[in-house]
């Protein structure tokens, strides 16, 4: 009887354990396109594509896709309301254009830190104020911590002087915001990923056409190559908007969602260690040390 039970012991734990391991490496992916994201943010500037055309690319991407689950999740759309959609749309545009307008001027590590770490803070005070939450002594200490690695991080004079526009800073912190409240809004009216990314994708895609369209935001479409564009639809649209959202609910789904978001504060760290060798950043002693804290911070909040 006991060689029977450990026999299939031993299938189940043969079993279980790929699917273990596939979290981890699904995890591992979306580390590497969530750093992909603030890369190529940084890299808008500097390319033949503007800010709008970027996120056109981000949204309309996603959007042809998943065209043949659209219609399938639309009877559940049709459900939530309007002053929801509006706010998961603050995931959306604003967020995309708010992240490449602090990008413009501010070192990589900074966009990886500030979008990845602070929206723990946001959602902490959001729920606060708003909602009359009660938080334990214990994440009021860590959401403190992660707001000492930013500071720290930004303590590096030479850094700080090298800023172009420290109003990107503020852009950065208002994305921040903004991802803080689609969070949120997520968590209450807790819709599947591929809904909330259909939602995104077409409600943020007809707006950026009609955006660009009408002339209110500059756009350089129809002056640009598809081989221009092509890191931006692999990042930006495929990337960000399906792969990432598909290998995170899996993750989660195998690992749970406290050790899938622990793994997730990881994502500052790799991005300033891919700015290196990508666009010849350096790493002060400063960045690396709030980085650290800031790190250490979105741990703990995820424990509390």
């Amino acid at each position: 009887m006991l060689n029977t039970q450990s026999v299939y012991s031993d299938k189940v734990h043969r079993l279980f354990l790929p699917t273990k391991v596939l979290g981890y490496l699904a995890m591992t992916l979306v580390l590497f396109i969530w750093s992909s994201f603030a890369l190529s943010i940084r890299t808008i500037d500097g390319s033949s594509l503007t800010i709008a055309d970027v996120a056109l690319l981000r949204f309309m991407v996603p959007a042809i896709l998943l065209a043949p689950w659209a219609i399938k999740h639309l009877r559940v759309i049709k459900t939530i309301k309007a002053v929801d959609i509006a706010l998961i749309l603050l995931g959306g545009i604003p967020f995309v254009f708010l992240a490449a307008l602090g990008a413009k001027s501010v070192p990589t590590a900074y966009v990886g830190t500030i979008l990845a770490g602070t929206p723990a803070v946001f959602v902490a005070i959001i729920g606060a104020v708003f909602f009359a939450q009660i938080m334990s002594k214990k994440r009021w200490f860590a959401l403190f911590m992660i707001l000492v690695g930013v500071v720290v991080m930004m303590l590096s004079e030479q850094q700080l002087l090298s800023l172009k526009d420290p109003s990107g800073l503020g852009f950065l912190f208002a994305a921040s915001a903004c991802w803080a409240i689609f969070a949120i809004t997520l968590k209450r009216v807790n819709l599947k990923p591929i809904t909330v990314v259909i939602i995104l994708s077409y409600c943020s895609g007809f707006i950026m056409l009609v955006l660009i369209s009408s002339g209110m935001v500059d756009s350089e479409l129809g002056h640009f190559s598809l081989q221009q564009a092509l890191p931006f639809i692999a990042i930006q649209g495929v990337g960000i908007g399906v792969v990432a959202t598909i290998c995170f609910s899996y993750a989660i789904n195998q690992l749970g969602a406290e050790q899938a978001s622990v793994l997730g504060s990881l994502s500052p760290a790799i991005t300033a260690l891919l700015a290196v060798p990508v666009l010849g950043e350096s790493l002060s002693l400063f960045i690396g040390c709030g980085i650290g804290i800031t790190i250490i911070g979105v741990i703990l909040s995820h424990r509390c």
